[in-house]
């Protein structure tokens, strides 16, 4: 397999991946891509002890990478502590999905980083093979920096900008299952950052006075990984959970002792989920509305304001704005129809369905996959499935989708973004089906992979 100048390529360039690291690990995804995307699933389904065995798969790709290689293309290190008899980890039922030939220390640090994503203490991991805990940290960022780059990667590699110009040995036939693994990469990319379960990664985005946004990522979050493990265990671990006023003594026993000091985080810990990701929000309306041209600026507004049938009537203007084909919609005559039938750009056409709530509520499963059921019953069950959640879709949705191949969330103020960047030229039609096209969900910081 060799890379030329191409989408892939380039995504290899920006990803800070030596070349032939990224080639080993595309080799290695295509080869096993039909055996991971039945793992991804089983685990997805799983609330056993292999929930997690497609993340553990994914690190110790990384850590088996050439990017540890002991020649010329080592570019990151492994401690030497690692050299050591294999700790105990998946590795055993995993086997037949790893790497053949990696070093007992890639297999340790995968274990180490497997215990680290499923909230294990510090002081245990550094007990494990006598590892301070700054050169764990280290490495844990290395193999997120890894799998970010290698799904930015595989995006390219799967887009349909790289239609004709795929990396040679890129199976066609797999394309769509590695797209399904894209997400899986970037979620467990987060999480080796934070050291915590799929299901509580969110709070620790919570911080005083509102989320903890990109511009103010060095504002202390509430929680420490500690207390949010602890109020994993009370089975906090959705907002509604931590909003609820009869659980307020078990978030009260998570957060620690029944302090008056503890009770004022506690209730601060409410108040910032009550207002997760408002001030996102309108720090992003305001920088979307600089950016569009003066007479635009309305729809926009109107667009982020609007709930239910009025929200579904600005997206039509929307669509029409930018000349994306409404070839059906619900217009009353069929019970259960999809809101819109899209036919633009994508192989097949897409089924789109919108799903509003108040602002501080959220999209659930059931509203977020509803789609599948209409777009089925009325002869589109071959069309990819889109939800627009007005405001956004509530945060343990996206890892349940991994069993929904063809169905993408996506939150209305991204959506709102993509249509921006649109407008001004930073986006074309192509990467903007391209972006919506894939399972998951399509956030605004991949818009990027998609020019």
């Amino acid at each position: 397999m060799t890379i030329k100048i191409t989408p892939t390529g380039k995504a290899v360039a920006k990803a800070g991946i030596h070349p032939e690291a990224a080639i080993d690990m595309l080799v290695f995804l295509n080869l096993k891509a039909d055996d991971l995307v039945e793992l991804n699933k089983r685990c997805a389904e799983s609330e056993l002890d292999d929930a997690d065995d497609i993340a553990f798969v994914l690190i110790h790709t990384a850590f088996s990478s050439e990017e540890y290689s002991s020649g010329a293309n080592q570019r990151k290190f492994i401690p030497y502590q690692l050299v050591a008899q294999p700790l105990t980890g998946p590795q055993g039922r995993t086997r037949p999905y790893l790497t053949g030939s990696s070093p007992v220390e890639a297999t340790n640090a995968a274990v180490l980083a497997w215990r680290w994503i499923r909230g294990a203490e510090t002081k245990q991991l550094e007990a494990a093979l006598d590892v301070r805990s700054g050169v764990l940290l280290g490495m844990f960022r290395d193999a997120a920096s890894i799998l970010r780059g290698m799904a930015d990667v595989l995006f390219a590699a799967t887009s349909i900008r790289s239609e004709g110009q795929r990396p040679a040995g890129l199976d066609q036939g797999k394309i769509e299952g590695l797209k399904q693994l894209v997400g899986t990469m970037r979620l467990v990319a987060i999480r080796l950052e934070v050291g915590l379960p799929d299901d509580v990664v969110w709070m620790r985005s919570l911080c005083a006075g509102g989320a903890n946004m990109p511009a103010q990522r060095n504002r202390a979050s509430l929680l420490t990984r500690k207390q949010i493990m602890d109020l994993r265990s009370r089975g906090m671990v959705s907002p509604s959970n931590i909003l609820d006023t009869g659980r307020f003594p078990e978030l009260l026993d998570g957060v620690g002792p029944r302090t008056p000091a503890n009770t004022q985080v506690a209730q601060a810990v409410q108040h910032a989920t009550r207002t997760w990701r408002n001030e996102e929000r309108n720090r992003l309306v305001e920088s979307q509305t600089k950016r569009l041209p003066v007479e635009c600026r309305d729809i926009l507004l109107r667009f982020y304001r609007e709930r239910e049938t009025a929200f579904e009537h600005v997206l039509e203007e929307v669509f029409e704005c930018f000349d994306i084909n409404v070839s059906a919609k619900d217009d009353g005559s069929l019970p259960a129809f999809p809101d819109f039938i899209l036919d633009f750009m994508n192989p097949k056409d897409f089924a789109l369905e919108c799903k509003s709530k108040t602002v501080g509520d959220s999209v659930t499963l059931n509203d977020a996959t509803e789609v599948i059921r209409k777009a089925g019953v009325n002869g589109y069950n071959l069309s990819f499935k889109v939800t627009v959640c007005q405001p956004y879709v509530s945060p343990e949705v996206p890892r349940a989708l991994v069993n929904c191949p063809d169905l993408c969330v996506v939150n209305a103020e991204d959506l709102a973004e993509a249509f921006v960047r649109l407008k001004t030229g930073k986006l074309d039609k192509q990467g903007f089906a391209d972006w919506l096209g894939r399972p998951g969900q399509a956030l605004r910081e991949h818009l990027s992979n998609a020019t």
